[in-house]
């Protein structure tokens, strides 16, 4: 499981699985297999998917007997299907003979969450930030029209819970009304910014949201990928948020380090005066400069 700070909520119920037992409660998810087999589908294919869709972010190494009771099929079947993705490069073994999902049958986002949290080595330094400030850390990269958290680390200040929208890794948030947006936005190529600010859907999210592409445009050209970013109440009224770029070498993904903090406790004046200073220099030790 991620290390990352995730706030939970417990539903209160006790489930009970079909042995009369009650079922671990964060056990791995059901597989999706239909309750008879369809002449049109592949049932062979259809159990190959179920055993891939039975790893998680909680449930990342799997054994034969884990994965055999998730898909609902004998051991023996389930050991040859696994040696299959195995040698079709979409599981891994580890030293325990536990299986674990390979580069190549992860999702984009995923794949590059993995690689980003590998290559880079942030958390010690995300969270030395978060405790310095009290408030929500994240760090990000561009995946399209959006950003994917690849560390997010909450704050537990006063009004940081509303605010924080009950996103943690993995998660997405829009490029044109954030910070780490904005500065992952003006980081890339001429060529690459018209062409997402082309496909971009500017709608009202925040009191100060910006809608026009022209003023969006505008705003990117004046950013410095050396300083820091503001986004002030556009992605959520009482919400604002400074990022900064991650120095990294050519040819890399571009990372953004971003806080989040209530509105009322901070003008953007004096977040960019007493945390911008600090938000550099985390970035600063997150490239290793």
């Amino acid at each position: 499981m991620y290390e990352d700070d995730q706030r939970t909520k417990s539903t209160g119920k006790d489930p009970v699985g079909k042995t009369g037992r009650p079922a671990p409660l964060s056990g791995p998810p059901s597989a999706r297999i239909r309750p008879a087999p369809d002449p049109r589908l592949s049932r062979s294919l259809e159990y190959g998917i179920a055993i891939l869709e039975s790893f998680s972010r909680e449930h990342q190494a799997l054994g034969i007997a884990e994965m055999a009771d998730v898909v609902g099929i004998s051991r023996s079947t389930t050991h040859r299907y696994a040696i299959t993705l195995v040698a079709l490069g979409y599981l891994e073994q580890d030293d325990k003979r536990k299986y674990r999902l390979a580069t190549r049958a992860m999702s984009p986002g995923s794949a590059a969450i993995g690689a980003l949290r590998r290559a880079a080595p942030a958390r010690v330094a995300l969270e030395e930030l978060r405790d310095e400030i009290g408030h929500t850390v994240s760090m990000g990269v561009l995946d399209g029209q959006r950003v994917i958290y690849v560390h997010r680390l909450l704050g537990h200040r006063p009004g940081q819970y509303a605010i924080d929208m009950d996103l943690g890794v993995g998660a997405h948030v829009p490029v044109y009304c954030t910070a780490a947006g904005k500065v992952l936005l003006a980081s890339v190529s001429d060529a690459q910014r018209r062409e997402l600010l082309a496909g971009l859907e500017l709608i009202s999210r925040g009191p100060r949201s910006i809608t026009a592409k022209s003023k969006l445009a505008a705003e990117l050209d004046r950013i410095s990928t050396r300083e820091v970013v503001v986004s002030d109440e556009e992605l959520m009224r009482g919400s604002r948020s400074i990022a900064v770029l991650v120095p990294r070498p050519a040819g890399e993904r571009p990372l953004a380090i971003e806080v989040t903090v209530p509105s009322h406790t901070y003008t953007v004046d004096r977040l960019l005066k007493e945390v911008g200073p600090r938000l550099k220099r985390t970035a600063r030790l997150v490239s290793g400069e």
